[in-house]
């Protein structure tokens, strides 16, 4: 595919949702930030049917994701159905560093980029195979630095597969959260949680059970488990999820921004647990 550059092509103004409700529930990312085996996973691709995703991308990798959608500045729609986002490379340092100790340079961020490059997404009943992200590439746009005196810093384009950019268009449940509030979140299954959770408008009474919620995003929920979460009670808190001993609350800033159809009736809902 030629390449093209985005100080030649023309761009518009748009704002993407953060994440969406089926991305969050379909375990694509696995329950641990940075995982180091292979998974394989069975979801619904709307329009096409059953379609395997194939990868080794967990809770980091879905931050980063995030963090193109929220920080995207401009998006194009390519003839061949990529989706391209205009960024800038500082704002995802910046939100994949959050405010913990590990800072993130250019070279760690392409190291996620490279994972979700090399996720596959293949079809069952119609014959394709495809990926989520295209590449993650530097370009001649600039934007100005904001320390006087330094020369303007390159924006960078994201391109996200026809397939991916399908599968968030098909989604009726857009979620618009801000993801530096879940960078602060240091266990991969407390930030499934999290994520499932503000997939979600409405919570049962006395809220979610907390057990159910881990098995949901993948594991046993074990008592080293169970700490790993509570331990990180406060940055969940901050990203609109509170934990009180074994249930699980949505706070009045969390959830979706906008619901037009039922978040109960897509897959992976936990609003009866």
């Amino acid at each position: 595919m030629a390449k093209i550059d985005p100080a030649i092509i023309r761009w518009r103004e748009r704002l993407l949702a953060t994440n969406n409700a089926r991305t969050a529930r379909g375990r694509i990312f696995q329950h641990t930030q940075v995982p180091n085996i292979w998974s394989e996973i069975e979801t619904d691709l709307p329009g096409v049917g059953t379609v395997r995703v194939a990868g080794k991308v967990g809770q980091r990798h879905e931050l980063l994701m995030e963090a193109i959608n929220f920080h995207a500045i401009k998006t194009r729609r390519l003839e061949n159905g990529v989706l391209a986002v205009l960024v800038d490379m500082h704002d995802l340092r910046k939100t994949l560093t959050g405010k913990g100790k590990e800072r993130y340079g250019v070279a760690g961020v392409l190291k996620l980029a490279k994972a979700l490059r090399q996720v596959t997404v293949s079809g069952q009943d119609v014959p394709f195979v495809d990926g989520i992200l295209n590449q993650l590439i530097p370009t001649s746009a600039t934007i100005p630095h904001p320390i006087p005196g330094r020369p303007p810093r390159p924006l960078w384009r994201a391109e996200f597969t026809a397939c991916w950019a399908a599968w968030l268009d098909a989604d009726p449940v857009h979620l618009h959260y801000d993801p530096r509030l879940l960078a602060g979140i240091r266990s991969g299954v407390a930030a499934a949680v999290t994520r499932l959770i503000l997939t979600h408008r409405d919570q049962p009474q006395g809220g979610w059970i907390l057990d159910r919620l881990i098995r949901t995003v993948g594991v046993e929920p074990t008592r080293w488990v169970r700490q790993d979460v509570r331990v990180d009670s406060e940055a969940m808190a901050a990203a609109g999820v509170r934990v009180i001993g074994d249930r699980v609350f949505l706070l009045k800033h969390g959830g979706v921004a906008s619901l037009p159809a039922t978040v109960a009736s897509l897959p992976g809902a936990v609003g009866t647990l």
